[in-house]
């Protein structure tokens, strides 16, 4: 089955500018939507905070973590596979395939959302005595936890990076931040609980990508491509595809090890107060690391492009000098937050949770770190070495677990926190001498375009 459309032909399609330029140009774009959807995301938090309450805003927490946990762990990274594999087409010359890509990357987007209904409901019997939620609490969780599966796909995303389109990604990425924003007012002006703002999460995520995939239809014409004969046609034409979806899916899913499961882990031990502080220490500490997130986005394509065009030495170039800026960077955000922190916090979320500012300093340490490497991970992908990166993350994964264990019994909060720095290092240390192994190995395979 083929939904017909003509192949995009815009001036935006290929562009032929240098990498720098167009990493530039990109993150323009993005720093717009992103500056309006973190000033937005730090309004929400704290409208959340203040009319929910202590408790029920721990609970309101923990239920975001959970959904947030089961789409992750259902969710194949289909932006990392358009963008891979179709930047390869590309400099090939074989648009023709991006069709058949396009529509096994949605068919999996699909199977995501189907077994993760199923987990979400699955599993409510072994989570739900851990926070002693209540039946309704436990219907709110499992259905939001179904809904966010409907706002999860990247395959349309995949496609607006992968030709460069990031102007009409921070157009799209500004109409879930409008539906908070006109939802939780009138949630706190009528005192809603919390199935009101669940509902209005939950909307605002789904008119996103719903939105995401109008632009790419409409402003690039893409065709996608259904069927048995279409998935077999696109699994012979693009090596080792079935593998670099799992492991990148899997890895992903570890990530999500010392990002959603530390509030479930606080909230489980430390209780549902504790667990909205530390939700609230973990959005001001990763919202240091929006910024830098932008480059990483625009970073993916520019890599597999370069790796497609077997420009090895200009890849080397790029990485060393983007990650030393990375660096200083980081150092300078954990100063800020250091300094301005608590009233920060105060500010967001009110003097009842000042007591999350020990915890937000420590995870701002944790998000400096991956900071300074977060050029590494997409310079992984771009060369097929999700398995190496799923590897690595195990390992981190493991080591923040370890480290949960020991300490959230006895600092609560804190310790979490601690175990996010000490995974961060581990994945650091390891990326650093996976790249430079790397670089070495490919030193000698620039080819005449590196030197252009």
């Amino acid at each position: 089955m083929s939904i017909p459309t003509a192949a995009p032909t815009n001036q935006h399609d290929q562009p032929h500018d240098v990498p720098f330029s167009r990493v530039a140009r990109n993150v323009g774009w993005m720093a717009g939507a992103r500056g309006f959807t973190g000033i937005l995301s730090i309004f929400y938090l704290a409208v959340a905070a203040r009319t929910l309450g202590l408790r029920e805003f721990g609970n309101f927490a923990l239920i975001l973590s959970f959904g947030q946990l089961v789409a992750t762990l259902v969710q194949f990274q289909s932006v990392k596979g358009v963008i891979r594999f179709g930047a390869m087409h590309l400099s090939d010359n074989r648009p023709d395939r991006l069709p058949r890509l396009y529509g096994y990357m949605t068919t999996l987007e699909l199977l995501g959302i189907v077994i993760g209904s199923g987990l979400a409901f699955a599993c409510m019997p072994l989570v739900a005595p851990l926070y002693q939620w209540t039946e309704h609490q436990q219907l709110l969780a499992s259905i939001f936890a179904v809904a966010l599966l409907f706002g999860t796909g990247g395959t349309p995303v995949g496609i607006l990076r992968l030709y460069g389109r990031f102007d009409l990604i921070s157009y799209t990425e500004g109409v879930g931040p409008i539906i908070r924003l006109v939802g939780v007012s009138i949630a706190w002006w009528v005192g809603a609980g919390i199935g009101t703002f669940l509902a209005i999460w939950a909307l605002a995520v789904i008119a996103q990508t719903a939105a995401q995939w109008i632009a790419s239809i409409v402003a690039l014409h893409i065709r996608l491509e259904f069927g048995k004969r279409a998935i077999r046609t696109t699994l012979a034409e693009n090596h080792k595809l079935w593998r670099f979806m799992v492991l990148t899916n899997v890895s992903n899913s570890v990530t999500a090890v010392w990002t959603e499961l530390g509030t479930l882990a606080v909230g489980a031990v430390a209780g549902p107060v504790q667990a909205g502080g530390f939700r609230i220490a973990q959005r001001i500490a990763k919202a240091i690391g929006n910024p830098v997130e932008l480059v990483t986005r625009a970073l993916f394509p520019e890599f597999a492009k370069l790796v497609a065009q077997n420009a090895f030495r200009k890849l080397g170039r790029m990485l060393i000098r983007i990650t030393a800026v990375a660096t200083a960077l980081a150092a300078v955000t954990v100063a800020i937050l250091a300094l301005g922190g608590q009233w920060i916090i105060g500010l967001i979320a009110g003097p009842q949770y000042e007591f999350a500012y020990i915890p937000m300093l420590l995870l701002s340490v944790a998000t400096a770190i991956d900071l300074a490497s977060f050029a590494l991970d997409p310079y992984h992908l771009a060369q097929g070495r999700a398995g190496r990166i799923l590897r690595i993350r195990l390992v981190a994964a493991g080591v923040y677990l370890i480290v949960l264990a020991v300490l959230l019994p006895r600092f609560g909060a804190s310790g979490a926190a601690i175990a996010g720095i000490a995974a961060s290092i581990i994945l650091f240390v390891q990326l650093g001498i996976s790249s430079w192994q790397i670089l070495r190995d490919k030193a000698g395979r620039g080819s005449a375009q590196d030197f252009q």
